[in-house]
């Protein structure tokens, strides 16, 4: 039934006598003491027509009350609302907690506008968003952009399953993990966007639970994901950290919802020791760092690593068959050497020992694929 037919049958009883009423009451003889309670711009269907549509006023005076209990006198007119989660109100038919019913200045009486009605109730929430520096965007389209405030399926009155939700106005975030090649657990799996983001507010851009090194690492610490290097313990026992990992940024390298590279990666870069030399091949290492340190034979000026000037990333990288990749010699997080050096690298089953020494003007190493060498920048850095 319709909420118009609904009012239609409850005046059609009111005018058979039939809906508990007294003859001299109605909307001008109430009014003409509770004048405050009519008048505002938007006024209650049922109160402007009569005030015994809800209110049955003793005939020989006294303190009226109502016709029904508030959940089922509502119900009459308005549909109920049916869902797993209920807002408080909702649940014990406290309506006129949020809804003034008689008239009020605000669209669908509402008490106050926008989230300051929330806030009447919800004040930790109006604390935390004063407090926090980075507020959700969405909040200024009030509470009720993302919750239904009477009921639904989805926890805290969502109107739809978190990444659906989000997807409304982050459509290109969702398509990128749904899409992806390399998907993201926690993009995917409940709660979704929540697992690293804050819904309201937060200390950390965007919406961060917190800074972008330590959401990481509430995850990548060994505990949770398995067959992952443990990089909480990495980066503990490794002083020399990435660039990225010093600003506590792991989205430098990382596409967090999801990439069609290895290990979420945001170019690509060779998931293995050996690789043909292609530019492309190393498109998230020369994003930051200059293409030149693999392409120029001789140099005095793009690379440290250098015999003269004999570029040493050249002889190792440009290759046709079996050039070493970065991974070879580096390790992309921390090191406990200059440059993120290994202190050795996977090789099948076998810890590829690098050995290496950082000497005043160059170095030396004695790894495991060839024997003792030593370099020095000595004699090119004395002819310039």
């Amino acid at each position: 039934m319709t909420r118009i037919t609904k009012l239609a049958a409850m005046w059609t009883l009111a005018a058979a006598g039939l809906w508990a009423r007294h003859p001299e009451t109605g909307g001008a003889a109430c009014t003409s003491c509770h004048s405050d309670l009519m008048g505002s711009r938007v006024e209650h269907a049922a109160a402007a027509a009569d005030c015994t549509s809800c209110h049955d006023v003793p005939e020989k005076g006294g303190e009226a009350t109502l016709t029904a209990p508030p959940a089922e006198l509502c119900g009459m007119c308005h549909e109920t609302f049916e869902g797993k989660h209920m807002h408080g109100p909702v649940a014990v038919g406290a309506c006129v907690a949020c809804h003034d019913p008689h008239s009020s200045d605000h669209d669908h009486l509402v008490r106050i506008e926008g989230n300051q009605l929330c806030f009447i109730c919800h004040q930790e929430m109006q604390e935390r968003l004063e407090a926090e520096p980075f507020r959700h965007q969405a909040l200024e389209s009030g509470c009720t952009t993302c919750h239904d405030p009477h009921a639904s399926e989805q926890t805290a009155q969502l109107k739809s399953p978190v990444a659906e939700l989000c997807g409304q106005c982050h459509g290109d975030i969702l398509e990128t993990a749904r899409s992806a090649k390399v998907k993201h657990p926690p993009v995917t799996e409940p709660p979704a966007c929540l697992n690293c983001h804050r819904p309201h507010a937060a200390e950390h851009r965007p919406l961060l639970k917190a800074d972008g090194l330590a959401v990481c690492l509430s995850c990548h610490d060994g505990s949770r994901v398995k067959g992952l290097t443990n990089m909480k313990k990495l980066l503990a026992d490794n002083p020399d950290h990435h660039g990225p990992i010093r600003e506590r940024d792991c989205s430098g390298c990382h596409q967090p919802h999801g990439s069609n590279f290895f290990r979420l990666l945001f170019a690509e870069y060779p998931a293995t020791f050996y690789a043909p030399y292609r530019e492309e091949n190393f498109a998230l290492c020369f994003s930051c760092h200059d293409s030149a340190l693999a392409t120029e034979a001789e140099t005095t000026t793009v690379t440290d690593f250098r015999n003269g000037a004999r570029n040493l990333h050249y002889v190792h990288v440009h290759k046709a068959r079996k050039g070493r990749t970065c991974r070879a010699c580096h390790e992309t997080h921390a090191s406990r050497h200059p440059n993120h050096i290994r202190d050795s690298v996977p090789f099948g089953n076998w810890q590829l020992p690098i050995n290496y020494k950082e000497t005043s003007n160059g170095g030396s190493c004695a790894p495991g694929c060839h024997r003792p060498e030593s370099y020095t920048r000595a004699e090119a850095d004395a002819s310039h």
